[in-house]
């Protein structure tokens, strides 16, 4: 039986993560409009960002120590994307540091 963590938490990175997709979808479409020069760096950002907020979302399920730190350090990261940036991340870094659901240390077999 798999004991997952953080459900809350992992649902707020998945969300921000859909939400930087969509931000991809709209920086790609711009590309076809306005031709910007330096489209490549913003679009490699936002892959990078995308893959961080899913591979965040799925680490903090196992309620590891770098994993909280990794979610503390993207939500900070993300305080500056204001309005729906900022809510959501200030509800993520109370998650992450009054919250968080840690693995524990000593496990019981489980027989089945």
């Amino acid at each position: 039986m798999l004991i997952h963590h953080n459900q809350i938490l992992s649902t707020l990175h998945r969300i921000t993560g859909f939400i930087v997709i969509s931000d991809l979808i709209y920086a790609i479409y711009n590309i076809f409009v306005h031709m910007p020069k330096y489209f490549i760096g913003s679009l490699l950002g936002l892959i990078a960002a995308i893959a961080t907020q899913f591979l965040c979302a799925r680490s903090v399920k196992t309620g590891t120590t770098s994993s909280r730190i990794g979610s503390i350090v993207i939500s900070i990261l993300m305080l500056n994307m204001f309005p729906i940036g900022t809510v959501i991340a200030v509800v993520m870094l109370f998650f992450s540091l009054f919250k968080w659901e840690k693995d524990s240390t000593f496990q019981l077999p489980i027989k089945n």
